[in-house]
């Protein structure tokens, strides 16, 4: 892998991303884009294939990891009501189908070393500079005349597995929802719903895009309907399962509400793989797995270089690096997350470097391998790299591309 500079962007660059969807871009200060095409990651294709390759394993063994976390004690450490738990277990037993997911991963080419950090596997956004905008500026770049090509089935891939899904199921109307402009108002999540949507399209179904709190819930016909009375069987949302659980569908997904959709994407068995219990149960069925690095519940035991994560943390919430023996200590302990989140919620990681690609300007950029699966298939890489050891808001998503000779 190679970080390849481009000190000259395309010609309005700026408005393109944003009518692509990419409206989210620029960092909450206005000086910095979280889209960075002045830069790009290369991959040899022997490298795309071997990624390829670990990144379906991980997936295979995460799934292995679902019985473990259930036959054990580890079940009773998710941090999830009990009636949460037993969905995912019911969830689990129909073996409900799912969607996507994306791991995330530090790797690096110059040991062929692979260290996976986690895997979002219920709500991963990032399709719109994923599917759309790397693509879009691939092409406008003419890379193809410059000795690359691009491996991204993102898009192929959703509408590939959309058409799947429909086979499997009788009615073909999909809603998806996520929470409202007022809570997410850069419009992120509508736009990667948008994604979604059109590839479901493509594959035939009707698609209906709303807010999480216009899905509601009729207690005397049994039966979920959104604001204008069309009747919801089947449910994408851009909502954290153990929200959802949480808040004040819980009692209605416990009493029935869950069984009346025809399907969920994600089913509730996701909750399993979303959780970061699923590292620690990694690490206890897989110990010294070359892709794995140790995790444990409650202490970083022998560990000297380690990170403290929150059981739900997302983009870097919560998250405590205590690495003596690389000079590093960072706390991202400002938010929801540290506030509300008890000691027990918490599990401890070995530590693993990012290798540091330092610009022109001798600026660190430390990268994340993100890695899209669906239906069990590695479909597409996401490349965030970010100025410090934690990936999070401010981040920057970098296009990349495989090298053809």
């Amino acid at each position: 892998m190679q970080r390849k500079t481009f000190p000259a962007p395309r010609p309005d660059w700026e408005n393109t991303i944003k009518s692509e969807g990419l409206v989210f871009s620029q960092d909450f200060d206005g000086d910095d884009h979280y889209w960075n095409e002045f830069a790009a990651y290369t991959f040899t294709r022997g490298e795309t294939m071997w990624l390829q390759d670990r990144i379906e394993e991980a997936h295979a063994m995460c799934l292995e990891a679902i019985d473990h976390i259930i036959n054990g004690p580890l079940l009773f450490r998710l941090g999830l009501p009990d009636h949460a738990i037993r969905l995912a277990l019911d969830s689990w037993r129909r073996r409900e189908p799912d969607f996507y997911g994306r791991f995330d991963f530090i790797y690096n080419s110059d040991d062929d070393s692979l260290k996976l950090l986690e895997y979002n596997a219920d709500t991963p956004t990032g399709m719109v500079e994923g599917a759309i905008s790397q693509s879009t500026w691939f092409t406008d770049k003419n890379m193809h005349l410059q000795g690359f090509e691009e491996w991204n089935e993102l898009g192929t891939g959703f509408a590939s597995r959309w058409r799947e899904l429909r086979d499997y199921t009788e009615h073909h109307v999909l809603h998806l929802a996520c929470v409202n402009d007022e809570i997410n108002p850069t419009g992120e999540d509508k736009a990667n719903l948008e994604v979604v949507a059109h590839a479901a399209k493509m594959a035939g179904w009707e698609t209906h895009i709303i807010d999480i709190d216009q899905l509601f819930w009729d207690a005397k016909n049994r039966i979920w309907h959104d604001a204008a009375g069309r009747r919801v069987r089947n449910l994408f949302k851009l909502y954290p399962w153990e929200d959802m659980v949480s808040d004040e569908y819980g009692k209605v997904l416990a009493n029935g509400g869950y069984e009346a959709m025809d399907n969920w994407f994600e089913p509730a068995w996701k909750m399993f793989l979303s959780n970061k219990i699923l590292l620690v149960a990694l690490w206890e069925l897989f110990p010294h797995h070359p892709l794995l690095v140790p995790a444990y519940l409650d202490s970083p035991r022998e560990m000297r270089d380690w990170v403290k994560k929150p059981l739900f943390g997302r983009e870097g919430d919560g998250i405590v690096i205590n690495a003596p023996s690389f000079d590093v200590h960072v706390e991202h302990t400002d938010g929801y997350i540290t506030e509300t989140a008890t000691e027990e919620e918490y599990i401890y990681q070995a530590y693993v470097q990012a290798p540091n690609y330092l610009s022109d300007e001798n600026e660190p950029n430390h990268p994340l391998l993100g890695a899209w699966v669906v239906d069990a298939e590695s479909v597409a890489f996401a490349m965030r790299e970010a100025d410090g050891y934690i990936t999070d808001y401010y981040s920057r998503f970098v296009p990349c591309m495989i090298e053809r000779y």
